[in-house]
């Protein structure tokens, strides 16, 4: 599975949860510049990926966002909280339903103010899945002081 089809995957799932109206792609703080934010907000960030040459699979890491609105009290915020780890959670759960596994992940929670007050949390989650291609793709030998030997010929 390729990052994009990951992102992708991932994406879908999170739209499929009810709480979820709106995605925020690659920064959280992109949500500020969205005129039409709607509430509850999904959002990801990618973190450092990695590979084994031991194995056949690839570990995606991201950051993994649920952002609500908070009432002018700030009431809520733990309700949102609430909402949001059992949403986050619900999404890494029906990945690994698809074959997409997570090892563990620990939530955090927050208020923060972006253009609206908000809570939330996000949690650090790591994918392991299958690499698309196992054998590892071929190209010519530039080493070499002699170019022509491997060279493409127009």
């Amino acid at each position: 599975m390729t990052l994009l089809e990951l992102i992708r995957t991932m994406e879908a799932v999170a739209q499929a949860q009810p709480p979820v109206n709106m995605i925020v792609r690659s920064d959280i703080y992109r949500m500020n510049n969205a005129p039409d934010r709607r509430y509850g907000i999904f959002a990801w960030t990618q973190m450092e990926h990695s590979g084994q040459a031991s194995n056949d699979l690839i570990t995606y890491r991201f950051a993994l966002y649920y952002v609500d609105r908070l009432t002018e009290d700030r009431r809520n915020a733990t309700e949102v909280q609430s909402v949001g780890i059992q949403t986050l959670d619900n999404i890494i759960r029906r990945l690994s339903d698809m074959g997409i596994d997570a090892d563990s992940w620990t939530f955090r929670t927050f208020t923060e103010r972006f253009l609206d007050e908000c809570a939330g949390v996000w949690c650090e989650v790591a994918f392991q899945v299958p690499v698309s291609l196992v054998c590892p793709e071929e190209f010519g030998d530039y080493l070499t002081e002699d170019f022509n030997s491997d060279s493409l010929i127009y």
